[in-house]
């Protein structure tokens, strides 16, 4: 049982919708330091204000940082019944040992599919440098951010945003539209290599 409720686990994100999951930290602290979307972050305003959110946030990067193992059991005990999980509504990647540990859990999970947007593409690109390959049922998305663009020497998917004062010419033409809702349309889970989808900026 602590080993359930060691990792807040949310079905609250109304995007996502109450079938998805998602595992989230805090913004900010985890994302890289020179991300263009820091000012006027999405999940650094709002609902995610409430102190009770903010503790929930907090409280599961301390229970990576204390116990790294128990963090991702938790996660994979929590998520192993669900058919599609999103890392990282708020915040990012830690560290390449916590990659490695998104990449267990969804190996451990064969029929979960995992998704994740993510601006530390170097962490992931040193993942597969190394020789190691991606789970099949995670999905990681590198996200650009107007003229902002990831190294992307593997040929991920990418996300893009349109609106006022971006650059919507370097959105490819074929990039898919978001609906707003995860849960009818779940394209993000199912891109594969070199295809791209792009968001309204909220």
């Amino acid at each position: 049982m602590a080993t359930k409720q060691y990792v807040h686990v949310s079905n609250t994100n109304t995007k996502l919708g109450a079938s998805i999951l998602s595992i989230n930290l805090p913004a900010g602290i985890t994302c890289r330091q020179d991300a263009p979307c820091r000012k006027g972050c999405y999940a650094m305003k709002g609902n995610w204000l409430y102190s009770n959110v903010k503790d929930s946030l907090q409280g599961n990067l301390n229970a990576y940082k204390n116990d790294p193992k128990l963090y991702f059991e938790s996660i994979a005990s929590q998520t192993v019944l669900s058919r599609f999980v999103r890392w990282h509504s708020s915040g990012d990647i830690v560290d390449a040992q916590y990659f490695e540990g998104m990449c267990k859990v969804a190996r451990k999970n064969k029929e979960t599919h995992y998704l994740c947007f993510t601006k530390k593409f170097e962490i992931v690109n040193d993942y597969l440098a190394s020789g190691k390959r991606i789970p099949k049922n995670l999905s990681v998305v590198f996200s650009a951010w107007s003229d902002w663009v990831p190294e992307n020497p593997y040929n991920l998917p990418v996300t893009y945003v349109y609106g006022k004062g971006f650059n919507n010419e370097l959105i490819p033409k074929d990039s898919i539209p978001c609906t707003g809702s995860c849960e009818r349309c779940q394209a993000c889970w199912q891109l594969k290599k070199g295809q791209s989808v792009y968001f309204k900026k909220h």
